[in-house]
């Protein structure tokens, strides 16, 4: 718009400083009596005052936007007073310089000159109006060049537009305006906001886009806001979401994930980089048969979650194993030193190849080793799974075991095996040496062994777990019988007797009792953790990559790398691994001996076509398997004073130091297993731990002692070994309860 004055002798004029944007009304001549605007947007209507012809209002279609403006009317003296006071003001100003361009401040000074020629109170009204004018328009041509606008300084970009460097990230209020000039000519600008541009660029996060614009002394304003809400949302390890530009929808892959041997997968949840977590809900496992490694099982999940701003993260999940229905199952044969060896038994590539029942008979063993420990050892693939029995006993010491196999086909049927193992011994010799020292009979319990022949020489006797048995040398006149050697496991007893005949023969009995093995030790009934994959997320360094990145265990969360195919993983371990990306792992694990176990691992390349297989032998520490040590010792039926379990050394008095007996306590839970070897006056105990990397040696020496010759205590007959109700009073209370069978009464066993 613009405005224009009118006098009564019909002049007429533009107003001076009307400025319509700010409401301000500018000045018009002496005399005048009206003022009209021009070029009023459609529907405006302008009215002037009745009580001011100077005031005009204008009114508005939206009532919001009318305003009034007012003019005033002065001399021409005194508009030229105040025109050339203003400029001269704004040109003295400390920060003229930086407030406005050199070309329009030298304008300025040149107005000021020109001005300063007249005398206001002699020139002529044109004169003045005229030079007033040049002063005006000087000022209002003075070119600001310092312009700020919410803290922030504008620069005058090639576009010939002032702006700023970097975009606002904060919403200015909406009275904030663009500011410039110097101290008394300070100018304000109005801006207008576009609408805003609201776009979602990453998952969690909102970007809103918005610029303000203005415009002044014929130069534009540009002021752009970009304000940022939220913070990405990934995957814990890093992985990122993505989506269509703009997009709602937000998706990721997750595809590191394993199942187990029944087929669930290794979480119920997703975790988020923010710290929360979505459940997943899984579909149902699917066997695809034309794995290049063979049959994989796979599982499909997904996992939702809407955000405040709308946005709704899906995770697609992917859990896999591939298909192994191959089983062997062994007997692990452990003697008392910790020595183990694996006899192979049954050996299925697949346990579904047939339903038929599997009878396996184990090559005869020595009728010595019929004392040692035995314990089934099962190696089966994810899809095969064995349920074993009680161990079973035949003849002469003869280990049964019995089970049932049960494995998954290909098609999802399950196939049902029962099998039996059978670990036989040979039956003992004969001998005819040194009949002089054939005993009259071996008791147990009172009664006559079974099958006692005084020309053999080793005896198997079975007894329940808990049953209590003693067993009893009967001498001839003339003969000698002494307890020697002696092998002690949580399950069997290996006793040895050496009898010294009248005319010097000497021939040892042997009497193995063998019991019934309900309970577990510590590490027959250990078993790891399913092996897990902690990896899976990396590129593989290339797609034929069929080697793990990594072997190691897991312990309370952590993951720990190894760098060979041996190690030992402490207790609360489990045996982890990390894949890469695209990897199919098969992990077959099974017990090799005592506390080790092997495992095979096949890898698939990503390419799907490249597969490599590699073993890993670890050993688990436990505190129970890893320990060796007795709990408690007696000489005689009689506690040795001052033991310990750390003292490894004694010496005993007692009233024959050629015929005594040293009888140990242990905790026989864990798996360890003791030896006992008598020479003379010194008996030489060694407890091995179920892992058999400990070992601890106990040394006990015995001495005549007067005192108790005379009172005539000597040996009470029992050496307590393997009744797990009476591990600590066991010696006491047969020595107490059973009447001696051999002439001297000093060489019973409570087996």
């Amino acid at each position: 718009m613009t405005a224009r004055w009118r006098d009564a002798q019909g002049g007429t004029g533009p107003v001076t400083g009307f400025d319509p944007a700010n409401g301000r009304g500018g000045d018009v001549p002496a005399g005048t009596t009206a003022v009209t605007l021009d070029g009023l947007p459609d529907g405006w209507t302008q009215s002037v005052s009745k009580d001011d012809p100077l005031t005009v209002t204008l009114a508005a279609p939206d009532q919001a936007q009318s305003r009034t403006y007012t003019f005033r009317a002065v001399s021409a003296a005194d508009r030229f007073r105040e025109s050339l006071k203003k400029a001269e003001t704004i040109r003295d100003d400390r920060d003229a310089t930086d407030a406005y361009d050199r070309a329009s401040l030298d304008a300025l000074g040149k107005a000021i000159g020109d001005a300063g020629k007249l005398d206001a109170d002699t020139a002529g009204d044109q004169m003045l109006d005229k030079a007033a004018d040049g002063l005006d328009q000087a000022v209002a041509g003075l070119r600001v060049v310092n312009w700020t606008f919410h803290g922030r300084t504008l620069a005058y970009d090639e576009s010939k537009t002032w702006t700023i460097a970097d975009p606002l990230d904060t919403l200015p209020g909406t009275d904030e305006k663009i500011t410039g000039g110097s101290t008394s000519n300070r100018i304000e600008v109005s801006t207008t906001a576009s609408a805003p541009d609201i776009r979602n660029t990453l998952a969690g996060v909102t970007e809103t886009n918005q610029v303000l614009t203005a415009s002044h002394g014929g130069e534009s304003f540009r002021i752009p806001i970009r304000i940022v809400r939220g913070t990405e949302i990934t995957l814990k390890d890093g992985t990122r979401f993505t989506g269509p530009e703009n997009g709602s929808e937000w998706t990721v892959a997750d595809t590191g994930h394993r199942l187990d041997r029944d087929n669930m997968p290794d979480t119920d949840k997703v975790e988020l980089s923010d710290g929360s977590t979505i459940p997943v809900t899984w579909g149902t496992a699917t066997l695809d048969p034309s794995g290049a490694a063979g049959p994989v099982w796979t599982m499909s999940g997904t996992a939702t979650r809407t955000l405040d701003n709308g946005q709704t993260l899906t995770v697609e999940l992917t859990a896999s194993r591939a298909w192994d229905a191959k089983l062997s199952i062994g007997v692990e044969h452990r003697t008392a030193d910790g020595n183990t060896t694996l006899i192979p038994g049954i050996d299925l590539e697949d346990a579904t190849a047939a339903d038929t029942p599997l009878d396996v008979t184990l090559p005869t063993l020595p009728y010595a080793a019929a004392g040692d420990q035995y314990a089934p050892a099962v190696t089966g693939g994810d899809d095969a799974t064995v349920a074993m029995n009680a161990t079973g006993l035949g003849d002469d010491g003869m280990r049964v075991f019995t089970g049932t196999v049960k494995a998954t086909r290909t098609d999802g049927t399950v196939v049902t095996r029962r099998f039996t193992i059978r670990q036989p011994f040979d039956k003992p010799s004969r001998t005819v040496d040194a009949p002089d020292a054939a005993l009259d009979g071996l008791l147990v319990n009172g009664r006559p062994i079974q099958g006692w022949d005084p020309d053999i020489l080793e005896y198997t006797i079975t007894a329940g777990e808990d049953d209590k048995v003693t067993v009893s040398p009967r001498a001839k006149a003339g003969q000698t019988v002494k307890a020697s050697d002696t092998t002690l496991t949580a399950h069997s007893t290996v006793q040895h007797w050496t009898v010294t005949g009248p005319d010097g023969g000497n021939r040892t009995y042997t009497v193995t009792l063998v019991r019934d093995h309900r309970t577990p030790t510590a590490d027959e009934a250990f078993k790891p953790s399913d092996p897990k994959d902690t990896g899976g997320t990396q590129e593989a360094p290339g797609p034929d990559t069929a080697t793990l990145k990594s072997v190691g265990w897991t312990k309370d969360g952590t993951y720990h790398a190894e760098k060979g195919d041996e190690y030992l993983i402490p207790e609360g371990g489990s045996f982890a691994y990390e894949s890469y990306l695209g990897q199919i792992v098969k992990i077959t694990p099974g017990r090799d001996h005592g506390m080790t176990w092997k495992y095979r691992i096949g890898v698939l390349a990503p390419d799907g076509v490249t597969y490599r297989t590699r073993t890993v032998t670890v050993t688990y520490l436990t505190e129970a398997t890893h320990r060796a040590g007795l709990t408690g010792l007696s000489v005689d039926g009689r506690d040795v004073d001052g033991f310990s379990p750390d003292r490894l050394e004694y010496t005993v008095g007692v009233a024959n130091p050629e015929r005594y007996v040293v009888t140990p306590s242990w905790d026989k839970q864990t798996g360890m297993s003791v030896t006992k070897h008598v020479d003379g006056a010194d008996t030489t105990l060694t407890v091995t731990s179920a892992d058999g990397l400990t070992s601890v040696v106990y040394r006990v020496h015995v001495e005549y002692d007067a005192g108790l010759a005379a009172t005539g205590a000597g040996v009470t007959g029992v050496i307590m070994i393997a009744v797990a109700a009476v591990l600590a009073a066991a010696g006491t209370w047969f020595a107490s309860r059973h009447k001696p069978h051999d002439p001297d009464g000093d060489t019973d066993a409570a087996m």
